[in-house]
């Protein structure tokens, strides 16, 4: 049995999405509530707005997919690798 069909892997990566989306608010306040943001862009403002929007991206998506995440899908045959026949010498 693999481990995102356990009982306790859809609960479990819901809640880490919503602590990952609490993450991002953390980091967004941190950003947005520093005195001097619209006075000065430093490499940290940048550095705190990609890992605020990683955060809420990833968080969204475990918090709405749960375990589903990791469901298989059926490819169309367009989409597969195909190898072309070898010919014969």
């Amino acid at each position: 049995m693999e481990w995102q069909n356990r009982r306790w892997a859809d609960p479990a990566l819901r809640l880490a999405g919503v602590l990952l989306m609490g993450a991002a608010l953390l980091v967004s306040r941190r950003l947005f509530g520093a005195p001097d943001a619209r006075a000065r862009v430093e490499p940290l403002c940048y550095l705190l707005a990609s890992i605020g929007m990683a955060c809420a991206s990833a968080g969204a998506a475990l918090a709405v997919l749960g375990h589903h995440l990791f469901d298989r899908v059926e490819l169309s045959a367009r989409w597969t690798v195909h190898q072309a026949p070898r010919r014969r010498r």
